[in-house]
């Protein structure tokens, strides 16, 4: 299976489990492929043939867009290196959690959540440490015995009672042995928090002077202005509650694959976007409105920009 056929097997599930989804987002350079949401559950998709390909600058923006669209990321993919990532194990990348095709579709489908974790020495669980400790309690067991019965040591036993992982086989043995459940189910949207992660600061700048030239005025209205590189949209504008997926180029055929696609992805976050452009007589591209430079910067208050783009966004609607 290649990658867009990977992409398309993983947009179907999506929409199979309710997600509203995204159209493929196949522009380059791209740090994702799919957004999807289900309610008030967001997610930023990206699928990889080999998850060793996925970069440290491309999981960096991924988690930029996760905390200002507050999603979450997930990459699906089939193997990393030479080896194939097994079904029902989460992994791990740049913080961002890696699932097979199958594990997200049986999470999302069918509920049924991966129970194992891959880290640095093989597989762990995590397990339920207060109900270790209430039934090693319950049956009057000594840290000694159940890591006699565990295989591990009795500063082990204590360190699983306070949250520390397990290896698979050691969980097993300490659930035969106390006859409970021990092992928790993961959520592989659950462990990346956007809300905790705090992007650096890069360089804003960029050599496109009508880009630099747009930023600036935005930035200057009062806006939070963070450049992507790997979007469809050059970047996200945040003043308070409001982040604008704001896209910047010139009119041409690229243009408007590109404006397709932002518009997609602004109905699937519910984040209003917009394109700006040099001068125009448009006011709209693909459903996702059009501003030129120059009336931006006749626009002197940030609520007025927002304005703009929701009045133009109706009169496409309608």
């Amino acid at each position: 299976m290649n990658r867009t056929e990977l992409i398309d097997q993983v947009r179907v599930d999506l929409a199979r489990a309710g997600y509203a989804v995204s159209e493929r987002c196949d522009l380059r350079p791209v740090s994702f492929d799919l957004v999807a949401r289900r309610d008030d559950h967001l997610l930023i998709v990206k699928v990889l043939t080999n998850v060793d390909a996925l970069s440290d600058p491309i999981a960096q923006e991924i988690k930029l867009l996760c905390k200002f669209l507050h999603a979450r990321p997930i990459l699906v993919g089939l193997r990393a290196g030479a080896g194939v990532l097994e079904d029902g194990v989460m992994y791990n990348r740049h913080d961002v959690p890696i699932v097979t095709p199958a594990t997200l579709r049986e999470h999302i489908l069918r509920g049924e959540s991966p129970m194992v974790f891959a880290a640095p020495g093989g597989f762990y669980v995590h397990l339920d440490s207060e109900a270790l400790r209430a039934a090693r309690v319950a049956a009057e067991l000594s840290l000694g015995v159940m890591a006699q019965r565990a295989g591990v040591s009795r500063r082990a036993i204590q360190m699983y009672e306070h949250g520390m992982s397990a290896s698979i086989e050691a969980a097993m043995r300490l659930e035969d042995f106390l006859g409970v459940e021990l092992i928790r189910p993961l959520d592989p949207f659950a462990s990346f928090r956007p809300e905790s992660y705090e992007p650096e600061r890069g360089r804003e700048e960029t050599g496109d002077p009508v880009e630099r030239l747009v930023m600036g005025l935005l930035q200057g209205l009062g806006y939070d202005v963070r450049r992507t590189q790997r979007s469809p949209f050059n970047a996200l504008s945040t003043q308070d509650a409001d982040t604008l997926l704001t896209g910047i180029g010139e009119e041409g055929a690229k243009a408007r694959r590109r404006a397709k696609v932002i518009h997609s992805v602004s109905r699937i976050t519910e984040r209003p976007g917009f394109f700006v452009v040099e001068r125009t007589t448009r006011t709209e591209i693909h459903g996702l409105p059009v501003v030129s430079r120059h009336e931006l910067m006749r626009l002197d208050d940030p609520q007025r920009i927002l304005d703009l783009i929701l009045e133009r966004a109706r009169g496409e609607r309608t």
